[in-house]
């Protein structure tokens, strides 16, 4: 749904209660129908939340990469073991902490543990729950999805709850038999979703859809199917043929002679005085060239003629709204409307706009296919792949008070003389940089010039720069928390009253239109679950708004109600608002700081939520 300040913001809804595997039956085919009907439910899990953007800033022609390896523990630690990565993430994404000036000598490198090389038990859910005791309940720790692989004590403890017996993850929680299992050749578990790629900048590819009414089907669909559910693929075939026909003439074909004609019109005036078919059949005759048909092959028009004489019509189904579409005119549908078309072939249309995450690619009856992370299947000609962002934040530099950012798309380094009067350009500076700030500021001719650390200034309308507000009271010494600074449009990770990373982001848009106004919520709070990636989707707020819907939008971290900080590859305008009340970071900042917050997810886990043990990171939001 949308978000808006005048309506409560609905949470997120906890993943209900995961099926039965399939029972019996071990072959692919078998596991694949049983792997498709599990999948279903992943749109019944679907979080609901108001974060959405522009199109995205452009195609690419890759094709899904993916990375099926555990990750390995944390680090040993070390004298600066605060900054090390968390269990789960890449050591690569792990926010930095600037080293302490004088520094006798450089601190020992970390020393990484080898990947965990033991007993992993294999999720057979689309949502396979963790719980923090060997029983059923309302609280969980986290889930695992279906495919994926966790470590874990591979003796079952069974009691009257799972007869099947309960597992204990090596990384805390337990996990019922009858949802997961140690056989890693299990169908469920080989053929699972492919695990996210957390080396690249996403970790799924995603794609575009360029066209209303696309399908996404169950599962692959036959030629009959395809002519039955997109019916414009028989009139682009049709329009296709046409042009080559036209081209045709155009580029070989001579006019006859007038020897010739005259015997072509002959003929023509022969076949029509021979043919036993009334002059209101001849528009039944083909138009590409194809001769006439028999007069017996025609007869089932004359029974029709009888009828249309009375008044009596063949009545014709209504169209669907994706072919009742007017330039000009507002398409008004519900993501409810977009799941009329559902029956056993087809889950449901989409509208343009929408994104699907891949998770694998095939080809099936001439045609490249996606199969999506909710076990659905698209037809990749009416979509794209998008190439996201790559834009990122910046360690805190030594010696720097703020950071700043050019969100200008062009702007220069300037130098100013000695009696700060004058000021001349000394080079070029791309939108996104950024660099550290020293805190002192000149004014040249009303123009505000902030100065680097590097030495050179920066003109303060091409740019923002970070802002903290005051340390959260609740904080315990060196603890992490983040702000949100909504005006300077900045988020800064910070650990006790030390800043060590920060970057632009897009907070919500506001509008006096309280029907379009998407303000970003403000207080105090702490993350209260995360995921590596979630689907998020809403209807319009106003007549004419179209749904939309994003399918496993990237590193999401729930702090209020369906506000969270998350990725962003739909956009490329950080720095500036877009979103419907979340704050959207760059696909590569959002991973960063996904991992650098706590609560820490652990190996192989896809969610994880907060606990007492196991709090989540405070995230200040203010103007």
């Amino acid at each position: 749904m949308a978000l808006n300040n005048n309506s409560r913001v609905p949470a997120p809804r906890a993943p209900q209660e995961p099926p039965p595997p399939p029972q019996g039956g071990s072959t692919a085919l078998a596991s694949a129908l049983g792997f498709v009907a599990a999948a279903g439910i992943a749109g019944v899990i679907a979080w609901a939340s108001g974060c959405h953007g522009d199109a995205p800033p452009g195609a690419s022609v890759d094709r899904p990469s993916r990375s099926n390896s555990l990750p390995a523990p944390p680090p040993a630690k070390t004298a600066t073991a605060k900054t090390q990565p968390r269990a789960g993430s890449a050591p690569s994404t792990a926010v930095a902490e600037a080293p302490d000036a004088g520094a006798a000598e450089p601190a020992a490198p970390a020393v990484e543990e080898k990947p965990y090389t033991g007993p992993l038990l294999g999720a057979l859910a689309v949502q396979t729950p963790v719980y923090p005791k060997m029983e059923f309940g309302k609280k969980r720790l986290g889930y695992i999805r279906l495919g994926g692989k966790v470590p874990v004590d591979p003796a079952p403890v069974k009691n009257g709850d799972c007869p099947a017996g309960w597992y204990r993850l090596l990384d805390g929680g337990y996990v019922c038999g009858k949802y997961a299992t140690p056989d890693l050749t299990n169908p469920q578990v080989r053929l699972g979703i492919t695990a996210p790629n957390l080396d690249d900048v996403l970790p799924y590819k995603y794609a575009y859809n360029t066209g209303h009414g696309t399908p996404l089907y169950r599962s692959v669909p036959s030629k009959e199917e395809m002519l039955r559910y997109e019916p414009y693929l028989e009139a682009a075939k049709k329009a296709k043929k046409k042009k080559k026909s036209e081209e045709a003439e155009e580029e070989g074909d001579e006019k006859p002679s007038a020897k010739e004609q005259d015997a072509q019109d002959a003929t023509a005036v022969a076949a029509a005085a021979t043919s036993a078919a009334p002059a209101s059949t001849a528009s039944t005759a083909s138009t590409e060239g194809a001769a006439a048909q028999p007069a017996a092959m025609e007869q089932p028009a004359l029974a029709i003629d009888p009828m249309a004489d009375a008044g009596i019509a063949p009545e014709e189904p209504p169209k669907p709204w994706w072919q009742q579409i007017e330039p000009g005119k507002p398409i008004n549908v519900t993501l409810a409307e977009l799941e009329k078309d559902a029956d056993g072939t087809v889950a449901k249309r989409m509208v343009k706009g929408f994104f699907v995450a891949v998770d694998k690619t095939f080809g099936w009856n001439g045609r490249l296919w996606y199969k999506t992370t909710a076990g659905l299947v698209a037809p990749s000609d009416r979509m794209y792949i998008v190439k996201p962002p790559t834009s990122s934040g910046l360690d805190f530099p030594e010696g720097a008070k703020q950071i700043g950012f050019i969100t200008s798309t062009k702007s220069s380094k300037f130098e100013l003389d000695a009696e700060m009067k004058n000021v001349k350009v000394v080079g070029p500076l791309a939108r996104f940089a950024a660099f550290g700030l020293t805190g002192e500021t000149a004014t040249v001719k009303s123009v505000v010039y902030r100065k680097t650390t590097e030495g050179w200034w920066m003109k303060g309308a091409d740019g923002t720069f970070t802002e903290p507000g005051p340390q959260p009271k609740d904080l315990a010494p060196g603890e992490k928390w983040i702000d949100v600074n909504l005006t300077r449009r900045t988020l800064v990770a910070i650990e006790g009253d030390k800043p060590v990373f920060a970057t632009l982001v897009s907070p919500g848009r506001k509008s006096t239109n309280k029907a379009k106004d998407h303000s970003t919520i403000q207080g105090t709070f702490r993350i209260r679950e995360k995921h590596i990636a979630v689907t998020m989707d809403g209807d319009g707020t106003v007549a004419g708004d179209l749904p939309y819907s994003i399918e496993d939008v990237p590193y999401v971290a729930y702090f209020e109600g369906s506000y969270a900080l998350h990725g962003a590859f739909w956009h490329n305008n950080f720095g500036r608002e877009m979103s419907h009340g979340c704050v959207n970071l760059s696909p590569l900042d959002a991973k960063k700081v996904f991992f650098w917050a706590e609560p820490k997810l652990p190996r192989g886990w896809h969610a994880v939520w907060s606990t007492p043990e196991n709090r989540g990171t405070l995230v200040v939001v203010h103007e």
